[in-house]
C-alpha cells in the first residue's frame, strides 16, 4: 500500500511538472515571470532564447506572424464602440425618460377604456410624449455617435510608425504591428512603441514623464544590474525603455518584451479602467450600466424624476381615495350602472400623473448640451459624451503645471551671478548671435575668468545643443534647441561668449547622474587630464587634476554641499555662513522677478572617489561620493515667458468661481512671482496662506492627516518644491 501511495505521489508530481512546462510555453507573460528573471535581469543571449529572436537580424516574417497571432496588436484595450442603436437605447434609460414613457402608456390605456376610445385626438398627449422622447434620444445618440467617428478618424490619421529590423532588413511598421521579440531601432524624436530591453545604446536619453511625472531626461544603457535581495522591482530600470516614452537624445536598439496591455503604461491604463476580469454591470438586462459615471446634471435629473414620480404617485393615490370616499362619478355619463366612482377616479388620477410629468425637461437639456457641444467644436474641442459639456462646467478647481502650460516653456537666460558679481545677459530667444553678457557698467564681460568658468562648467553638465532649422512653412531658418528646455538658456548664453557646446566633446564624460526629484540636481564627471585651466580664459585647475565633477540644480540643495566659492579673479576661498546667506539672498532677489535659478558648482579629483570596477556601487552612492566638497561657481537665472492668454483665462476662471492652483517644482519665491504674473495670486492675496512649500505637506517626514490635508489644500493656490 505504501509503495502504491508513493507511486501515485510521484505520478502527481510529474503531472504538475508537465503542467508547469506547458505554462512556460504559453504566451502569458505572467506565467513566464514565475519561472525566469525579469527582462532587465537577463542578458541579451537569454532574451534571444526567451523571445526566439536575434539581437542583430531580428525576427523572421514567420515568427512575427506567429507572435502577432499569439499576442494580438500592440495597442491599449478600449471598450467596443457602441452602435447607434445602442446609444439610442441608452438615452431611454434615464429616470425622467422612463417616467415619461410610463405616463404615455398610462395615457393610452386610460383613453382606450374611455368613451372616446375611437377618437384619434384622444391619444394626442401620448403621441406628443413619444415624439419628444424619440427626438431627445435621437439628438443625443447621433451627437455622441458622430463624435466617436471623428475621434476614431483622428486616431487613424495619427497612427505612428517605428523602425524595426526583421530578417536583417530595417523596415518601417505601424506600432500596432510590433510584436514581442521584435528588434526596434530608436532615434531622437521617436516615441517608444512598446516595452524594450536595450541590446545596444549610443548616448540614449528618454523622457519618462508619462510613467514618473519627472520632466528631466533619463540616461539609458545596456548594463544588467543584478537585483539585491528581495527588494521591490525598480519602476524604470536603466537598461529598459517603456512604451510612451520619448527619445530625446542618441540612438539605440532594443528587443520588445511587452506589448499592449502588458506594458507599464498598459498596467496604468488597466488600473484606471478597473478590473476587466469582472463582469461589467448591466441594466435592463443587456445595456451597460453607466450610473457610476453619471455627471452632476444626470444625477440631479434622476433625483428630480424620482421626486416628481413619488409626489405624483402620492397625490394621485390621495385624490383617488378622496374621490372614491366622496363618490365622485363622471357627470357626462349620468347615473348609470357603468358609471362607477372608482373607475372614474382612476382615469382622473392617471390623467393628473401624466400632466405632472415635465416632458419638456429632457429635450431642453439635450438641446442646451448640443449647443454647448457645437460651441466647443468651434474652439477645436471634440466632445465625445454629450453630458461631458455639463461636467466641464461643474469644475470648481483646476490644477496646472507651470512650465509649458502656464508658460511657453522657452527659457531665456537674463542674469548671471558669479565671483560675487551680478551680470546681465542680453538678447532674446534661442539666437546666440544676438546679445552678450555685461556687468553693471554695461561692459562686455565675456572674457572675465569667473564668467567663462561658470558658463563652461555649466555646459559640461548639459546635454542640449542648438542649431539652425528650416521652417517648412515659411522657409526661414531659425535657431532651435534640441534637448532639455532648462539647459537651452545655458547653451545659448555660453555661445554668446564664444563657448560652443560642441567644445565639451573634447572633455570625455566619465560619469553622468541625471536629475531626479529626490536629488534636485544633475552631476557629471569629465576627463580634464593634461589641462592647466578649465577652458580658454577659464579658472586654473589644481595641479594633478584629472577629473572634474560638475553639479547643476536647485541652489538651496547644492549650497549644502559647497565648502568653497569662486572669486572674481578665478581663485577660490572658503564659503562662510555670511557668504551662504548672501547667495540665498541673491536667489530670493532673482526669484521675486519670476526667474528660475540654477546653481553651478564643481570639484576636481585626481581619481574617482569610488572603486570604478565594482559592480555593487549604486548610482546614488557614486553621486554622494562626487558631490562632496564642492566649489560654488555661480548662479544662472532664466525667465520663462507667460503663455499668451493665460492671465486672462485665469481671471475668467476666477470669475466663474473656479480656483486655479499651480503645482511646480520651482523655488517658492519664483513660483509666487509667476503666480502673480498669471493672476493665480492677486495683489490682495496673503502669500503666506496662498502659497506653500510642499514640505508643509509632510512636516517631520510624515504626511499630514487627511483632515489637515483638506484644510491646507482648500485655500492654497501655489504648491512649490
Amino acid at each position: 500500500g505504501a509503495r502504491r501511495l508513493l507511486s501515485w505521489a510521484v505520478a502527481e508530481r510529474r503531472r504538475e511538472a508537465a503542467s508547469l512546462l506547458a505554462s512556460v510555453r504559453a504566451p502569458s507573460q505572467l506565467r513566464l515571470s514565475l519561472v525566469m528573471a525579469t527582462p532587465d535581469q537577463q542578458t541579451v543571449e537569454e532574451l534571444e532564447r526567451t523571445y526566439a529572436t536575434n539581437a542583430t537580424k531580428g525576427m523572421s516574417d514567420v515568427s512575427v506572424a506567429e507572435a502577432f497571432a499569439r499576442d494580438g496588436p500592440n495597442e491599449l484595450e478600449s471598450p467596443p464602440k457602441p452602435t447607434l442603436g445602442m446609444l439610442f437605447l441608452l438615452q431611454l434609460t434615464s429616470f425622467v425618460i422612463i417616467l415619461l414613457m410610463l405616463a404615455a402608456v398610462a395615457s393610452v390605456a386610460v383613453n382606450a377604456i374611455g368613451p372616446n376610445a375611437r377618437d384619434f385626438l384622444s391619444y394626442i398627449t401620448a403621441q406628443a410624449i413619444f415624439i419628444i422622447v424619440i427626438i431627445n434620444a435621437g439628438i443625443a445618440a447621433w451627437t455622441e455617435f458622430k463624435a466617436g467617428d471623428a475621434l476614431e478618424a483622428l486616431s487613424k490619421m495619427s497612427q505612428p510608425a517605428i523602425s524595426v529590423i526583421r530578417s536583417g532588413v530595417e523596415v518601417r511598421v505601424e506600432t500596432r504591428n510590433v510584436v514581442r521579440g521584435d528588434l526596434v531601432v530608436l532615434g531622437t524624436g521617436d516615441v517608444v512603441p512598446a516595452d524594450l530591453r536595450l541590446s545596444d545604446s549610443d548616448d540614449l536619453k528618454v523622457n519618462e514623464m508619462a510613467l514618473t511625472g519627472e520632466p528631466e531626461d533619463v540616461a539609458k544603457n545596456t548594463k544588467v544590474k543584478i537585483k539585491q535581495g528581495d527588494g521591490p522591482e525598480k519602476l524604470t530600470p536603466e537598461n529598459m525603455v517603456f512604451s510612451g516614452s520619448c527619445v530625446t537624445n542618441g540612438r539605440a536598439k532594443g528587443i520588445v518584451v511587452d506589448v499592449g496591455m502588458s506594458t507599464r503604461i498598459g498596467r496604468i491604463a488597466a488600473l484606471i479602467a478597473g478590473d476587466s476580469t469582472q463582469e461589467q454591470p448591466k441594466k435592463c438586462g443587456c445595456l451597460p450600466d453607466t450610473t457610476a459615471n453619471q455627471t452632476p446634471l444626470q444625477k440631479n435629473l434622476d433625483k428630480l424624476g424620482a421626486r416628481i414620480g413619488m409626489i405624483s404617485i402620492i397625490v394621485c393615490i390621495a385624490i383617488f381615495v378622496i374621490g372614491v370616499v366622496l363618490d365622485r362619478k363622471d357627470p357626462d355619463q349620468g347615473d348609470t350602472p357603468a358609471n362607477q366612482a372608482w373607475l372614474y377616479m382612476i382615469l382622473v388620477s392617471v390623467t393628473l400623473a401624466v400632466a405632472a410629468i415635465p416632458e419638456g425637461i429632457p429635450l431642453c437639456v439635450t438641446i442646451a448640451l448640443s449647443i454647448g457641444c457645437n460651441q466647443m467644436v468651434e474652439k477645436n474641442v471634440l466632445v465625445r459624451k454629450l453630458a461631458a459639456v455639463e461636467t466641464l462646467g461643474s469644475a470648481s478647481v483646476i490644477c496646472s503645471d507651470k512650465t509649458g502650460t502656464l508658460t511657453e516653456g522657452k527659457m531665456t537666460m537674463v542674469s548671471l551671478w558669479t565671483g560675487g558679481v551680478s551680470y546681465e545677459v542680453t538678447g532674446k530667444g534661442f539666437d546666440p548671435t544676438m546679445g552678450a553678457i555685461k556687468n553693471c557698467h554695461a561692459r562686455d564681460s565675456g572674457r572675465d575668468v569667473c564668467v567663462r568658468s561658470t558658463m563652461f562648467a555649466a555646459v559640461l553638465c548639459c546635454n542640449t545643443t542648438i542649431s539652425k532649422v528650416k521652417d517648412p512653412e515659411t522657409g526661414e531658418e531659425k535657431w532651435e534647441p534640441k534637448g532639455n528646455s532648462s539647459e537651452a538658456p545655458i547653451v545659448v548664453a555660453a555661445r554668446k561668449i564664444g563657448l560652443d557646446e560642441h567644445l565639451s566633446k573634447d572633455y570625455r564624460r566619465v560619469l553622468e547622474v541625471p536629475f531626479s526629484s529626490s536629488r534636485k540636481m544633475m552631476l557629471t564627471v569629465s576627463d580634464v587630464s593634461g589641462r592647466e585651466r578649465l577652458c580658454e580664459g577659464g579658472m586654473p585647475l589644481p595641479p594633478g587634476t584629472k577629473l572634474l565633477s560638475v553639479c547643476k540644480g536647485a541652489p538651496n540643495f547644492i549650497l549644502d554641499y559647497c565648502t568653497h566659492q569662486l572669486t572674481e579673479d578665478g581663485g577660490s576661498r572658503p564659503l562662510t555662513a555670511e557668504d551662504r546667506q548672501g547667495v540665498l539672498d541673491t536667489v530670493d532677489h532673482y526669484s521675486t522677478r519670476a526667474l528660475r535659478v540654477l546653481a553651478i558648482a564643481a570639484q576636481s579629483f585626481e581619481e574617482m572617489p569610488f572603486e570604478e570596477a565594482s559592480e555593487d556601487i549604486t548610482t546614488d552612492q557614486k553621486f554622494e561620493a562626487c558631490r562632496t566638497g564642492l566649489q560654488l561657481l555661480g548662479l544662472v537665472a532664466s525667465i520663462d515667458p507667460d503663455r499668451d492668454g493665460v492671465p486672462e483665462s485665469v481671471l475668467a476662471s476666477r470669475g466663474a468661481g473656479i480656483r486655479v492652483v499651480m503645482i511646480t517644482g520651482d523655488y517658492l519665491k519664483t513660483a509666487i512671482a509667476i503666480a502673480h504674473n498669471v493672476n493665480i495670486l492677486l495683489p490682495d492675496d496673503d502669500e503666506a496662506l496662498a502659497a506653500v512649500d510642499c514640505a508643509r505637506l509632510r512636516p517631520g517626514g510624515e504626511y499630514l492627516s487627511h483632515d489637515d490635508m483638506d484644510i491646507l489644500t482648500s485655500s492654497v493656490r501655489v504648491f512649490a518644491r
